[in-house]
Formats: structure tokens, sequence, C-alpha cells
């Protein structure tokens, strides 16, 4: 009788704990319902919504239809479902969508029951709803269905960004539109494109054209309106809203270079640009002419809410000696400015640029590039929001003190740097928050802020990246930063939201880089090197017809136009694999994708260890305490790959000696260790001159350290080591530390007159 007293009492507990709480999930207990950003309030209730036959759906509002017809292609290609967008207000429509201002502020709803009923504050709001709702279709035999759920949500922070830099390296308009789609999938409100900077001007100007460069093959180097305008369409038909950035009155060569007579200072005997490494901030020519470009650019970025005008590393000394400086600085009461401190002009500019964004309707974005609240007698507009970055021009706490908004784009883990290889580890941004700054240069301290009033939000700094980069480094990162930021914080443990993030991942995969690459051949499946001939397949969930190009050029060509795929592809030489999926009526699925595969003589197995942590200091860490991350073998290296190398940089690395520390996928800092043979033809004293640049390494010849490489900055060391003819085993261990990939090795005998590269001693390696 008492036990079964007690069964009754623990069932009657188990039945009242799940009608308290077990059909609710917040953000730290969304059941298994792969959703990112977590909704901030979710209810699951019994059953799905089938996705059989067809289905209406309906718009409350006309200027939703953009969205509609993105729920429509999508669903219906996650699924196999048969969902059509209806015009009759009076249908039997089962999908609703519609605007409710009279919703909270930036929120939305979604209702999954006998019908689907989405509705939002705003037309981002409800592009939103969307994203959630395509996350949630689950594919099953029988066409689909989707959970019926009760879901209200809205963001914590309203600044979520991402910025491309389209200045330093050429980017197709393609790769930007990618980058759209992964911002509405995550809810990631504005993309921030880096227009211009010292050698590149890529926003059309119609005043000073000379700034648009065009190449002899007709190639350009900037974006025409028409270009520029699609983009800004393509973004608000998915609630993303671009911000351009104009880059003054730093990194803006381009201007005082190409007109001087306005932005910059004529030599009065040369009748060149004086070099100032700014624009002339004391010549009266170059703020009508910027007024005239901030009123251009908004023209074509109507949407955007921002100009962003630069403000970072400016380079003031120059300035002071120009003719106009004086006289510039006493007619407008700069009195320290004309005592030669020229900060206080850098002050009075970024003021009186601000107030011509203001004046169209906007609001100035700047980088942290002031000390303080400004110079003693000009301070820095308080209405400026500020991206903090360094945290050596200002610190972020004083800004926030001083009622600055600001926004967190700290170098570690939301600085990316293309030509660098530089990208933090997937952990590092997990264990971000908004309140907190870590820098890549180890004496500079963490910085954690006291409280999140003022931070607007977050954004990834994508910098001096090839558009192959683009999406292979933010496709795994973006969907943690839109976590953060939407939530407040990551409250799940990172193994389930990393679990999470792989099914968000492969629905991306699905929307729009459906062709699934299948390669034999490979030296090792995690890189795309090969030593003999691969063979491609192309396969998708779908039924889609591919069309691939094959060259040694990232050029994204004309898919429309390239080879129809017909069966497995034959590859004997490296280059670059183009691959894009068709429909059968030839329309164009997704975007296209690029892979570069590698021919290697191999030279070493290789060994990658990481990620190093701060603790490791100035010198090659201990290999037996780090965790192995990657092996497999490398090649020896050619003038085509120093060609792939250097084209992604703008620190070239040097062709004679140069030896391939670079990994398929990987970021530094890591550590590699590398194994192979050397022959050495005769008894002879050998100096091995060895250059780590921002690295360090250590060379062993038969176990035994002949070379350790302790210096920066591309200084070289000399070491002289007795070698005997015939065969010694080569370990050479690198530690790639901060932002500067260069491993570079020669050798020289006295019999020599000049140094070789080192690779010439060593053997190919036996498979």
């Amino acid at each position: 009788m008492i036990l079964k007293k007690i069964i009754c009492l623990s069932l009657f507990l188990f039945l009242f704990g799940l009608f308290l709480g077990g059909a609710q999930t917040s953000r730290s207990d969304h059941g298994n319902y792969d959703l990112l950003p977590i909704p901030t309030q979710m209810e699951k209730e019994k059953g799905y919504f089938k996705l059989n036959g067809p289905i209406l759906v309906r718009i409350a509002q006309p200027e939703l239809k953009p969205l509609a017809e993105i729920l429509v292609t999508y669903v219906n290609r996650i699924a196999g479902a048969d969902l059509k967008l209806t015009d009759h207000s009076e249908s039997k429509a089962k999908i609703l969508l519609g605007i409710n201002e009279n919703l909270n502020e930036n929120s939305h709803t979604i209702k999954v029951g006998r019908k689907i009923e989405i509705e939002g504050q705003t037309y981002e709001a409800v592009s939103n709803a969307v994203a959630s709702l395509v996350q949630l279709v689950q594919s099953t035999k029988t066409g689909g269905a989707i959970p019926r759920v009760s879901i209200s949500d809205s963001p914590k922070s309203n600044f979520r960004s991402v910025m491309l830099d389209l200045a330093r390296f050429w980017h197709p308009t393609e790769t930007i539109k990618e980058t759209i789609d992964l911002l509405w999938l995550y809810k990631i409100k504005y993309l921030s494109l880096h227009l211009t900077d010292n050698k590149r001007f890529t926003f059309p100007l119609e005043k000073f054209p000379k700034v648009n460069k065009t190449h002899s093959d007709g190639s350009r180097e900037f974006y025409t309106k028409e270009e520029l305008r699609d983009l800004v369409e393509y973004a608000k038909n998915r609630g993303v809203t671009i911000i351009p950035e104009i880059e003054v009155p730093g990194h803006s060569g381009i201007l005082w270079s190409t007109y001087p007579e306005v932005f910059g200072s004529v030599d009065e005997q040369t009748k060149e640009a004086k070099p100032l490494y700014v624009v002339n901030m004391a010549k009266e020519s170059t703020y009508t002419a910027l007024n005239g470009i901030i009123k251009e650019v908004a023209e074509v970025f109507y949407t955007s809410p921002y100009i962003h005008i630069g403000g970072d590393e400016v380079y003031l000394e120059n300035l002071k000696k120009t003719p106009e400086y004086k006289d510039y600085t006493l007619r407008h009461n700069l009195q320290e400015a004309a005592n030669g401190d020229a900060n206080e002009l850098f002050c009075h500019f970024i003021n009186r640029v601000n107030g011509m964004v203001k004046a169209i309707g906007k609001k100035t974005i700047i980088w942290e590039g002031f000390h303080g609240t400004g110079s003693k007698y000009v301070t820095v507009d308080k209405d400026i929001t500020i991206i903090v970055w360094n945290t050596t021009y200002n610190h972020p706490q004083n800004l926030l003190d001083n009622g600055y908004k600001i926004i967190n784009s700290t170098w570690v883990p939301w600085y990316m740097v293309g030509a660098m290889n530089f990208a933090p580890e997937i952990k590092k941004a997990y264990d971000w928050s908004p309140t907190k700054w870590s820098h890549w240069q180890d004496a500079i301290e963490d910085i954690e802020v006291n409280g999140d009033e003022g931070i607007l939000g977050g954004q990834i700094s994508f910098w001096e990246q090839n558009h192959f980069k683009v999406i292979p480094v933010l496709r795994k990162r973006v969907p943690v930063l839109a976590t953060h930021l939407w939530s407040g914080s990551i409250n799940t443990s990172y193994d389930s939201f990393l679990k999470t993030l792989e099914n968000t991942d492969q629905l991306y995969s699905r929307l729009f880089n459906p062709v699934k690459i299948e390669v034999s051949g490979l030296a090792h499946e995690e890189d795309q090197r090969f030593t003999d001939k691969i063979a491609i397949a192309f396969n998708s969930m779908e039924e889609v017809e591919f069309k691939w190009n094959f060259s040694n050029s990232w050029s994204l060509p004309n898919m429309g136009k390239a080879k129809p795929y017909h069966g497995p592809i034959d590859i004997a030489n490296g280059g670059i694999l183009t691959v894009q999926a068709f429909t059968t009526s030839g329309s164009p699925i997704g975007h296209p994708q690029q892979e570069y595969y590698q021919k290697i003589v191999p030279a070493y197995s290789y060994k990658v260890y990481g990620p190093i942590s701060k603790e490791v200091g100035m010198s090659v860490p201990d290999f037996s305490k780090l965790k192995l991350v990657r092996e497999g073998i490398t090649g020896f290296m050619t003038n085509d790959r120093l060609d792939k190398i250097n084209g992604e940089l703008f620190a070239k690395v040097a062709r004679d000696g140069h030896i391939d520390t670079r990994f398929y996928g990987l970021y530094n800092p890591y550590a590699v260790e590398l194994n192979g043979q050397i022959y050495v033809p005769g008894n002879e004293d050998y100096t091995l001159r060895l250059t780590t640049d921002d690295g360090f390494a250590n060379i062993y010849i038969d176990d035994t350290l002949v070379a350790k490489g302790s210096e920066t900055n591309k200084t070289p060391q000399d070491f002289n080591v007795a070698l005997s003819e015939g065969k010694h085993n080569l370990r050479i261990e690198y530690y790639y530390r901060k932002i500067q990939n260069q491993l570079n090795i020669k050798y020289k005998t006295d019999k020599m007159d000049g140094f070789l590269p080192f690779e010439k001693l060593v053997t190919p390696l036996k498979n």
C-alpha cells in the first residue's frame, strides 16, 4: 500500500512538473530544435504542421512579398514541399505573414499549429521570423514537417554586424550576396562595407572619377552604382542593411595622391602630391568635396541609418607642414593645433564631418582613433558611435564613462585578417562576451568593462581578405556572434552549441552551397593536396544539374557558360575548381563554390599543434604539451604555390627559401613540426640562414639542434654546422606566433658565392 502511494505521488509530481515547465523552453534549453540564435521564449506543443500537398502563403502587406518568396523557395527546396504565394486576401492560406506595429520593438512571433502565423514589428523582424521558421523545417520521407511551437523573440543587442574589406582585394558581387544570405540566416542586422583605402576607391565618384581604376583588359577596381544599388536591394529584401564606409582622414592615399589640389597638398617644385598620409584637414576644399561624397554615398545606400567615416590610424605630422595649416587652425580658433598639436584639428575634423552626416539624416560611425574625449578645447561629439577594436587609442571604459555609445570589435575573437591568416578559433568566440576585449599582442592586457550599458553590440571585422576566404572563415563564426548578441550570452555547453551549429551549417549548405564535392586521391582527407591525380565528383540532396570550371585563377567565371557535368572529373594538375548547381530549367541554385587543389612533390610529413595560448611566450613551445590537430604530408615550395600565397598577402614572402607552413582551414597561432631527410653531397661546413619573421623555429639534423630562430621582424640569423656526406634526418619545429607566417631557410658552403634555398638539400619523401 505504501509503495503504491509512493508510485502515485511520483507520477503526480512528474506530471505536475511537465505542466509547469515541460512545454516551455528557454535560451538554455531548446529541446532538439536546431535554432541559432536560440529564441528568447519558445513553447513546444504536440504534433507537426505537415508540408504535404499544395499550401498557400499569404501576406498582409504587399512589401512582404520578397520575404514570402524567400520562404516559399527555401521550404520547398528543403522539404520537397509545394508552397505557393497567393494574392487573394480571402484565400485558404495556411501560412500567413504580417507586420504588426503594436508588437514590442524589433520583436516577432511565430505560431505553428493548424496554420502558421508569423508577425513582426517591422519588415526586418518578419525577416528574422522567416529565418527561424526555415531553420525549423524538418525533412521527412513523407514530404517534410514543422514542429508545432509558439515563439516570441527579439534581440538583446540591436547592432549586430559583419564588415567586409572590399578596398584591399577585389570581391565579385556574388560573394557579397552570399555573405548577405549568411547574415540573413543568423539574423545579423548589418553588413558594413569598407569601400575605400589607400590603394582603391570602390565607390564610383562622379566628380572625382580618376580614383576609380580600370585596367587595360577592361576589368574594374570599383563597382557601378547599379551594382551597389542591386546589393542594397538584395540585402533589404532579406532584412539586412548595408552600412557604407568611406575611410578618412587616414587610409585615404588614393584621394590625396590623385587629387592633391582638392584633398592634399601640391609640391610647388615637382607639381606632385606631397606625402601627407591623410586628407588635408586644413583645406576648405577637402570639406566641400567630402560633403559631396557623403551625399553621393548616402543616396545609393539609402537604407542605412549610418555612414562610417573611418577615423583610425591617423598620421598627423606632415599635415602641419602644409601652407594652409596655420591659417585654418587660427580661423577656427584651434589654439592647440595652431601651436603644433594637430590632434585638435583631427577632433575638429571628426565633428565637422559628423555635421555633414547628420545634415542628411544619418548617424556617424568611426573607429576608435582619438584619445580621451578629444582635445583640451574640442570634445568629439557624443552622438558619434565608436567601434572599439584596438583599445590602445581609447579605453572602452573611458568612452562609456564619458557617455559615448560603442561597438565591440575586439581583435580576439572578432578581427579576421585574411592576408595574415588570422582568424581566432571558434572556442574563443564562444567564450567571449560583449563586455570583453582581448588583443593579439600578448603585452596588451585583456579588458572587461563594468556592464554592457552603452554597448550597442558587436562586429566581426574581416580585413585584407580575398573573396574566396570570406565564406569559409565566416560561416561558423557568424552564428557565434549572432547568438551572443541576440541572446546576451550562450547558455548551452560548448559541445551542445557545436552540435547545433553543425546542423544549422548543414542547412546553410543545402540552401546556398548545395553541391557536395567528393574527391578521391588526396594525400590527406583534411587537406587539398595530392601527389598524382585526383577524381572529383559532384552530388546534391536535390535533383540538380552541375556546371564546373577548372583553372589556375581565382577569378569567378560565368557559371552559366561553364562546362556541364556528366561524371567524375580527373585532375592531374593543381588549380581552382568552381562549381555551381542549376535547376533543370537552367536557374542557378545557391552560389558558386570554389576549392584550390595543390599538386605536390612530397617533402615532409607534418604535424600541426594548437591552439596556442598567450602563456607560451617568446620561444618555440614544448610540442609534447600541445594538442595535435592535424597530420599529413606537405610538399616542396613551387613558383605556382608561391604565387598563390603571395596573391593573398600584402607583405609578400621571399621567393627563395620559403617553406610552406600553411594548411587548409587552419589559422594562426599554431605550431607545426616538419619531418623529412636531407642529402649532403660531401663533408663540408654549412651556414644555415634562418628567418622566422613573426615566429620562432628550431632546426634539428639527426636529432641535434643546429639552428634556433629567435629573431622577429624578418631579421635573419646565421648558424654554422659541419655535415658529413650522405642522408640525414631533418626535423623543423616552427611556432607561427602572430600574424605573419613566414619561415625562410637558406644554406651555403664556403665554396658558394651566395645562399640557395634549403629545400635543394631536402630529398623527396617516400610514400
